[in-house]
């Protein structure tokens, strides 16, 4: 088969940001292309190192505060490139700390604001209780489908694990990523889980969160290919019969 697609994935911190093995989205967006002869490439950008401007899909990972500040000087120090790279609709997927990394602002846990790069409108505080107000246990999501557009594929939802003091709060410049059927969510309060902004994505979800939602996964290779190749790119189909029904057997169990 002649190799007609290629794609390279650069994975943010994997050294910091690894926090209940995200880095297995990694290995999910890798596999699911391989199993399609897409021929990709993945590159790693940790603290000192460069970051590359010609990847198509950018992943970055969770942590604990002292991971997001350990990286947040040298994150910063590509604000710039990132933007522009958000701007010209690179791919990117944000989890957890990431997520937070990429909006305005956000305390860490003894109160000290930290500034975000700014790129997403959103801020992320810790509550007054912050063991009561903990969000924590497994989710499932409902995706946003005016923002998405899941409505014709074979799957609607989101599942994962959620383990978070800082509740995240959005502006109006950034969309949710669905709704929050079982679980908190951003924050313990609005009933919305992560942010869509341009190609940007979001998310609280761990597990690792690709690993859980292939059929997300197949949505950001596609979008990637699309923004590189066209509007035309059709994915091949895979055998996820097994997938489709662990990820049905778990909502029915959450619940």
């Amino acid at each position: 088969m002649i190799n007609k697609y290629k794609l390279e994935i650069t994975h943010l911190y994997p050294k910091n940001l690894n926090l209940y093995g995200d880095n297995g989205n990694i290995i999910i967006l890798k596999k699911r292309c391989e199993w399609r002869n897409i021929d990709v490439k993945i590159k790693q950008k940790n603290i000192g190192d460069q970051l590359t401007k010609h990847s198509d899909i950018y992943f970055i990972g969770g942590g604990q505060d002292i991971d997001e500040i350990n990286i947040c000087n040298d994150l910063l120090s590509f604000k710039d490139t990132i933007y522009k790279l958000v701007e010209d609709r690179k791919v990117f997927l944000t989890v957890c700390a990431g997520l937070q990394l990429f909006g305005k602002y956000f305390y860490d846990g003894t109160g000290k604001k930290i500034e975000g790069l700014g790129i997403l409108d959103i801020y992320t505080k810790a509550p007054s209780d912050s063991i009561k107000d903990r969000c924590i246990g497994n989710k499932i999501v409902v995706l946003n489908e005016k923002i998405i557009g899941f409505s014709k594929t074979y799957l609607n939802t989101l599942i994962g694990f959620e383990n978070h003091i800082g509740q995240t709060f959005l502006g109006e410049n950034t969309d949710y990523l669905g709704t929050v059927s079982n679980g908190n969510g951003n924050n313990s309060t609005d009933n919305y889980e992560g942010i869509v902004y341009k190609n940007v994505y979001g998310t609280y979800l761990h597990g690792p969160f690709l690993s859980k939602n292939p059929h997300f996964a197949d949505f950001l290779i596609l979008k990637a290919l699309k923004e590189k190749y066209g509007n035309k790119v059709r994915l091949s189909k895979l055998n996820d019969i097994r997938e489709i029904r662990a990820h049905k057997f778990i909502i029915q169990n959450y619940k």
